[in-house]
Formats: C-alpha cells, sequence, structure tokens
C-alpha cells in the first residue's frame, strides 16, 4: 500500500527528449536480445523432451530403486519441458534494468542461461528482479533505468523507459525512450475469456504482498479491481519458486467462489511456469459424485453455515442406522443365547459417542474392524455367563474353540452384523435428512432453533440438486464417515523382479515413502491455501477448507464489502480464528486498475446505499470519457437482447450479460436468437454471483432494482455487478426508477427495438 509519503515524492526524474531514431535503435536492439532469449528457451525446451522421452523409454532397471530412479528423472526433465513452454502468445521477456553501477539485466518468466554461462533472462521472482517492481524515483534502490517492453510472442512491439536515478543516468549516457506506459496499455486492452497474468506490470504495493513470507495469514483486502485475484496468484508462483521443496512437495490449493471463476482464472499459474497447485471452486469440495448447482437464499445459509451444524450432522449419525434387531438368538456348545437388542444399542452408541472427525483412526469407516470386534467380544461374554449359568466349562481358548465360525454360519448374527455398523454415505445421510426420512429438528433440538431447522428442510424438498452451502454438510460428513472399507484399494507386498543374488543389507531395510498426490481429492495436507472471495463462507465452509491444510500458511483473498452472506465472520480477524490461526496480518489495495472513472462513480453510489463508508471505494486510474447508461423499458429481456446486438456489432472483446437468478432463464431464451456463433463466445450471461472475481470489457445489468431488492444482501450484489466491466456499463430497469448512482448515468428509452 502506497503512503502519503510515497505519494509526495516526486515521480521518475525527466532527462532530455530522445534524439530521432533513438526509439528504433532501441527497439532493434531489444528485438535482438529477445530473438536470443527465445531461441534458447526453445533449445532448453526440445532438449528436455527429448531427456523425458528417453527416460520414458528405458527399460533396463529390473529393481525397484532403479524404477523409481527412472521415474524421477522422466519427471524431472517433463516438469521442465513443461516450465520452457509458453506458446507464442506469452511474453518471456518483459523488461530490463540498467543498475547505477553500470549492469544491466533483463526480467521474465523464468531464468535462462547460454551455454557459456551469460544469464540472459532474469525470472522475475528472484531477489534480483525485485527492483523493477520496488524501485522509485524517491527510492530508486540502484536503478539508474527501468525499462518496460511490449512484445507479442517473439515480437517486440513497443517499450517505455523510467529514468528512476538522474545522476547515474547522466553519467552512464541513458536516455528515455518513451512509448505508452506499460500499465496503462495493459489495462486498455480487450478482455479475452480467461485472466490474464500481470507479471510485466506488478505494481509496488503489489509485489510486497507477492513477496511476503508464508509464515502465517495473509489477508489481502480491496475492493474492486485492485488486482485481488491475480496478485494472489502470483504469490503462489513466487512461492513455488522461493521454497519448492515445501510447497511443491506438499502441494498449494487455491480455492475459488465457483466454477465459472476457477475456469477464468485457470490460465494465470502455467502462464507463470507452474502448474502445480491444485484449483478448485468451492463446490469441488463437495464428495464425489454429489451436484452442486446454486446458492441458498441468506436465511437459510445462514443456519446450513451456523458451527452449530457440525454437531447436527454428528447427531444424525445416531439416526440414520438402521434399528438392531430386538433379539439375537445364538447356540454354541449346547448353550443357546437370546441377546436383547437394547443391550448391543448401547454398545453402538458408546462407539458412534467415539467418532471423531480428523482425527487419524477416528473416523465411522475407520472403526468398522474395531466395533466388529467389539460385537463379537460383546456376544462371546454374554454367551460364556450364560454357558457358565448352565453349569458348562467357557474355553479358555476363544479363538481355538470354533466360536468365530458358529457367529459366521448363524443367520441371526448376520442379520445383526449387517444392521449394527453398515457402510454409509455422506449424500445418503444428507438425502434422508433432506427426504424427511430422519426428523432434522429431532436431530438438532436444543443446538438450532427448530424454525431455523425446519426452513433449511423446506429449503431442501424444493431443491432439485445440492447447492453451494451443503457442500459444508456433505464434507463434515465425509470426515466424520471416512472412506468404506469396500472402497479402499487392496494392498499387495511388493515384489520386485529380480532373482535373488546379492541383496544389500540396506534393500533389506527399505521402507518406500508414500507418494503424494496432491491432486487426490481425498488429499488434506497442503502446504499453502489460497481462499478467492474469503468475505462469503459460511464458519462451516471455512471449517471444510480449513480440513484441507491444518498446517498450512494461508492467502485470504476478498472484500467485505462485497458479502453475499449476512452471518458471521464479519472480520478478517474472526476469519484467522475459524482456520485456527491467531495471528493475522491484513494488507489492503487500494487502487482501482479494472473500472473506469465514470463506472467507479457509480460504484461509490451503491457501496454507500449498502451501508459503507464510500472513502473505502478504490481509486480508479484511467478515464474513457464513456458514461454508463440507464436503459429504460418495459420489457428487460427484449431491452437486453437490443443492447447486447448493439455492443457486440459496435466493438470487440468480451461481454457479461448479469441479471438475478430468477430473471436467467428468460433471459437465456430471449438472447438466444440473437447471437451468432461470434457474440455466444463472447457473451457469459450469469447470476450476479456467479461473476465474483470476473471482468468484462462491457457489462449489462438486467433489472437492477430487482437485484437490490432480492434479499437483504441485494445492494451487495448490484455493487458486485456493476463493478465487473473495464470499459462500459448499461443498466436495463423496467421504469424510471432512481438507482443508487443513476445520476452519473445517461438515462436511455428504447425506440423501435433499439436503445
Amino acid at each position: 500500500m502506497t503512503t502519503p509519503a510515497e505519494e509526495s515524492q516526486p515521480g521518475p526524474v525527466p532527462v532530455s527528449d530522445p534524439r530521432p531514431g533513438d526509439k528504433r535503435a532501441a527497439i532493434a536492439a531489444e528485438q535482438a536480445h529477445l530473438d536470443r532469449v527465445h531461441d534458447r528457451v526453445e533449445h532448453l525446451r526440445r532438449r528436455a523432451e527429448e531427456r523425458a522421452a528417453e527416460a520414458a523409454a528405458d527399460r533396463s532397471g529390473a529393481t525397484f530403486q532403479a524404477r523409481y530412479e527412472r521415474d524421477v528423472t522422466a519427471h524431472h526433465h517433463a516438469s521442465r519441458q513443461q516450465r520452457y513452454t509458453f506458446g507464442d502468445v506469452e511474453s518471456l521477456a518483459f523488461g530490463r534494468l540498467d543498475l547505477a553501477d553500470g549492469d544491466d539485466l533483463h526480467v521474465g518468466r523464468v531464468s535462462v542461461i547460454d551455454d557459456d554461462g551469460d544469464v540472459l533472462l532474469v525470472d522475475w521472482r528472484a531477489p534480483a528482479a525485485a527492483a523493477f517492481y520496488q524501485a522509485t524515483a524517491a527510492r530508486p534502490i540502484g536503478v539508474a533505468r527501468r525499462r518496460t517492453l511490449v512484445t507479442r510472442g517473439r515480437r517486440l512491439v513497443d517499450l517505455d523507459d523510467e529514468v528512476l536515478d538522474g545522476t547515474a543516468a547522466e553519467r552512464l549516457g541513458l536516455r528515455a525512450v518513451t512509448g505508452q506506459g506499460a500499465l496503462l496499455a495493459a489495462l486498455s486492452r480487450e478482455r479475452s475469456g480467461r485472466m490474464r497474468d500481470i507479471v510485466a506490470t506488478i505494481q509496488g504495493e503489489q509485489d510486497r504482498i507477492i513477496r511476503a513470507p508464508a509464515t502465517g495469514t495473509l489477508v489481502v483486502s480491496g475492493g474492486p479491481g485492485t488486482g485481488k485475484t491475480v496478485v494472489a496468484l502470483h504469490r503462489v508462483a513466487y512461492l513455488l519458486y522461493r521454497d519448492r521443496e515445501r510447497f511443491e512437495g506438499r502441494g498449494v490449493l487455491v480455492i475459488g467462489p465457483s466454477a465459472a471463476f476457477t475456469e477464468y482464472t485457470a490460465r494465470v499459474l502455467p502462464a507463470l511456469g507452474e502448474d502445480r497447485a491444485v484449483q478448485r471452486p468451492l463446490a469441488g469440495l463437495a464428495p464425489r459424485g454429489a451436484t452442486i448447482r446454486g446458492w441458498d437464499e441468506p436465511d437459510v445459509a445462514r443456519t446450513k453455515g451456523d458451527l452449530a451444524m457440525a454437531e447436527v450432522v454428528r447427531h444424525s449419525l445416531h439416526a440414520v442406522l438402521p434399528p438392531i434387531p430386538p433379539t439375537t438368538r445364538l447356540s454354541f456348545e449346547g448353550t443357546t443365547l437370546t441377546v436383547r437388542g437394547e443391550h448391543l444399542e448401547a454398545l453402538r452408541e458408546r462407539h458412534l459417542d467415539r467418532i471423531r472427525a480428523d482425527v487419524p483412526g477416528g473416523a465411522y469407516h475407520d472403526r468398522t474392524e474395531v466395533v466388529a470386534q467389539a460385537l463379537d467380544d460383546a456376544l462371546w461374554a454374554a454367551w460364556a455367563r450364560a454357558h457358565r449359568a448352565a453349569g458348562g466349562r467357557v474355553p479358555e481358548d476363544r479363538e481355538g474353540s470354533g466360536f468365530a465360525a458358529t457367529l459366521d454360519a448363524a443367520p441371526e448374527v448376520v442379520l445383526l452384523r449387517r444392521c449394527f455398523w453398515p457402510e454409509r454415505d455422506p449424500q445418503e445421510i444428507l438425502g434422508m435428512l433432506a427426504r424427511g426420512e430422519v426428523d432434522l429438528t429431532e436431530v438438532g433440538r436444543g443446538l438450532l432453533a427448530a424454525e431455523e431447522l425446519a426452513a433449511v428442510v423446506a429449503a431442501w424438498q424444493r431443491a432439485d440438486d445440492w447447492t453451494t452451502d451443503d457442500v459444508a454438510l456433505l464434507d463434515e460428513l465425509d470426515a466424520l464417515l471416512g472412506e468404506p472399507p469396500s472402497k479402499r484399494p487392496r494392498t499387495t507386498p511388493r515384489q520386485d523382479q529380480d532373482d535373488g543374488g546379492i541383496r544389500l543389507a540396506t534393500e533389506a531395510l527399505h521402507v518406500e515413502a508414500p507418494v503424494v498426490d496432491v491432486e487426490s481429492h481425498a488429499y488434506r495436507d497442503f502446504a499453502h491455501v489460497v481462499v478467492d472471495e474469503a468475505q462469503d463462507l459460511s464458519p462451516m465452509q471455512w471449517r471444510a477448507v480449513s480440513r484441507r491444510g491444518p498446517y498450512a500458511s494461508w492467502t485470504v483473498v476478498g472484500d467485505l464489502a462485497q458479502r453475499s452472506r449476512v452471518s458471521e465472520p464479519a472480520t478478517w480477524e474472526e476469519v484467522a480464528a475459524l482456520i485456527g490461526r491467531r495471528a493475522v496480518e491484513i494488507t489492503t489495495l487500494e487502487v482501482n486498475y479494472r473500472t473506469p472513472e465514470e463506472i467507479a462513480a457509480v460504484a461509490t453510489d451503491v457501496l454507500a446505499a449498502a451501508g459503507h463508508d464510500p472513502a473505502l471505494a478504490p481509486r480508479a486510474v484511467r478515464a474513457t470519457g464513456e458514461r454508463p447508461r440507464q436503459v429504460v423499458d418495459g420489457d428487460p429481456v427484449a431491452a437486453t437482447a437490443a443492447v447486447v446486438t448493439e455492443l457486440l456489432a459496435s466493438r470487440g472483446g468480451t461481454l457479461g450479460v448479469l441479471a438475478d437468478a430468477h430473471d436467467l432463464p428468460a433471459l437465456a431464451r430471449g438472447l438466444q436468437d440473437h447471437l451468432d456463433e461470434d457474440g455466444r463466445d463472447r457473451t457469459r450471461v450469469l447470476e450476479v454471483r456467479e461473476s465474483k472475481g470476473l471482468e468484462f470489457d462491457d457489462v449489462v445489468v438486467v433489472a437492477p432494482e430487482r437485484i437490490m431488492q432480492r434479499s437483504v444482501v441485494g445492494t451487495h450484489q448490484l455493487y458486485v455487478a456493476v463493478t465487473r466491466a473495464t470499459r462500459t456499463l448499461t443498466l436495463v430497469t423496467t421504469g424510471e426508477v432512481e438507482l443508487p448512482g443513476s445520476r452519473h448515468c445517461v438515462q436511455v428509452e428504447v425506440t423501435a427495438g433499439r436503445p
């Protein structure tokens, strides 16, 4: 975050105007260097590809150790190949530093060294490259001139210089070759369907966050357009670079609010040369096979997200198991025994009380063998008492007595075992609660109000699928149940393919380390977890997310002004407590790089209407000269179709059409006939909440008055909607309604089907 003292410092030091031809000569020289970098990277990529293929094809090793070393080698070269594969659309080099001591270095996506040991390119994450982002005229930190390169694949199209130390620049004979500012050029560029990295235009306050140590919980707070998400992703790339063994070995998890968001951001890390982070939407934490769609109304979401639901879910295990038969008869060695069901029910309840989520061996299915043994022990003890009472002698060796075989053959015992501790599935249990087969209000008695639980059941019965708010409940059940024995992979002893021969003592002592598969849905030990749009997670959802990184460091990204829920947590300190961390460092980004000033004025009014201090709105850094429009029409679908047709025909880029969930079906049908193939590729029609974290060149918000009235957080949702645009904003209203921000809009009426 830039301090007032830094803002008052002078800008880059001016140097005499460049001589004619300076820029052409500079571009030619930089293009020659860029060609060397690309040629070298292509050579390294081909060499890694060849060596990976050679290692994969090697079948000479017969022992496990040889095969393991072969696979490690193949993986190493495949990773290097991936690290040097960028395609033609990514800029490998994007900057140059001319240092005050006369040295210079180029900054790019990866470090590149030629065969002679000369450094052609320094990785942007390396300490030597930090000055590219951190140097200022007030604090040049040894930099005389900073040059930003604007490239398209292998071609250099522009460059821009900042002289930061005029005295050093004059001594070295350096001049400033001006061009369009790299940051403003990047901000003005049309969007695609995917988020771009900002590695060439990272600002100083963003760089400090990216390079912050991963020692606890770092909160990156900021309003829309401040770059929170992309900064967090660059931080992941930096952490992987700085401590690859720690973060790549145990993995990095990035949680986003929706599948649309995860798809939008999926390209950033691979473009930075990192493909080892796992990116999942919040819905992706649900057990496999669960269909997740949409969100609940705020009051229902608040109940489902209450931490008391963890205990409600736990209590449900007692209610969903089948009843134990009233009596179970058993005959052994002439003594017939009848065991009453209530005695066995008490035994089962004791073991249910011992279930612990997130404790090794504490889950329901983990205790299957223990419980089966306890049941057999109870039957043996009951039979032994009855046999002694009948004057019989109890065998001292139970295992050799044949008792176990008798149990296996007794039909009533077989039935008892099936009922006593059967395999269960999270969706099966939650489904029983949703359908009313198990009374949720009874299960949750004393934990939550009966009317709140009844509202949850009513919401379940109206829905066709689980919602994002159900994910935490399914995950809690999944953690309580553990993996069923029938689904666990069978383990077989490893058999090396050698012929015996001489065996080294170290081989006899060899212990295979388990292979860490961070992509596995069941993996629970990530080294670092990033949570985006964190202000929307309920306490139960935080419980589910924190389960993935019990010993992790955290990057939490969000904006409390964009909350889509009315429940806790309401502060970042409360979030840190839910994660299980006492200390939290909160950083704030205050500059809006996305939204033009004209749209930012509308957003500030909406922010104030949502009950927040308008002074907290991030500061926009550019203007387009194009005011937002408010289109008034009694038929919002037809008006939206007209606006969309006009925007697609008049300009390129992406278009977002945002509406309340209830308006989406009619809107999608109405637009279908107005979009050709190109229009469908460029246009996304989304519920407002699905648009969180996304951005579009042009945005059309349909019936914003209905979005505001939809719920207690409706105005917050409208704030999200109006801040998605990088170029133009159009509000389509059903009448001449006074909306927050209307005073900054041009009022337009639709005539002859066109605005």
